[in-house]
């Protein structure tokens, strides 16, 4: 993103410790994959931490042209499949789960999508203006934008957990800062912002935790 390395590290272990706290409130198995996905930030910031070790070392070739593809590969595939996945498991409402799974198959599309993009054209990445702008040959209009937000950020405003949906709203506040101040490297800057609102999803799961304690102990 437009920071730095020591900026993106910092994030990384922030996010880090809120996913390690966060399986660490989980009850059942179905809570793990949202619960993981702080972790899963982490790893992607960290990647494009080194990467911005490795730009002026040694250029765009090598080392840092699968760094970039590993962390295209977590923005266009992992993102839109994992987030709605990992809701709709934790949704008990029936109603609310066939929506989520629709979100989820739009996921899936946009999931495949990308890769076919990674494997037959690769991204790419420069520097401009202290920005780590990311781009492909293939590029992506309006409905390839939509449908991604569609699969990332969806599920949470169909979820009947208000904590959920709080992270929703920030995360579509997160896009809206980074697509209107940023608008030319605003993927990086979004998933920024996505990585530390991840931090809330402890929140969900401690709340919860807390609540069902003070069920069980009636």
């Amino acid at each position: 993103m437009c920071f730095s390395a020591p900026v993106s590290f910092a994030a990384s272990a922030f996010v880090a410790g809120a996913g390690a706290l966060a399986l660490r409130e989980t009850r059942t198995v179905t809570e793990r994959p949202l619960a993981s996905v702080p972790l899963l930030f982490a790893m992607q910031q960290f990647v494009e931490g080194v990467l911005w070790l490795l730009l002026p070392q040694i250029g765009t070739g090598g080392a840092s042209h699968l760094l970039v593809q590993i962390y295209a590969f977590f923005i266009g595939v992992i993102w839109p499949m994992v987030i709605p996945l990992g809701i709709l498991l934790i949704e008990p409402d029936r109603l609310r789960k066939r929506l989520m799974t629709g979100v989820l198959a739009i996921g899936v599309i946009v999931a495949i999508g990308t890769f076919i993009i990674i494997l037959r054209y690769g991204v790419e990445v420069a520097v401009v203006n202290h920005c780590l702008v990311y781009s492909n040959p293939f590029g992506g209009g309006l409905l390839v934008r939509s449908a991604y937000v569609i699969a990332t950020c969806a599920a949470y405003f169909l979820s009947s957990h208000r904590s959920v949906r709080w992270i929703g709203i920030a995360m579509i506040g997160g896009f809206g800062v980074a697509y209107s101040f940023y608008h030319l490297n605003w993927p990086s800057v979004w998933c920024f912002f996505a990585a530390l609102v991840s931090a809330l999803i402890y929140y969900h799961f401690r709340r919860s935790r807390v609540a069902a304690e003070a069920i069980a102990a009636q």
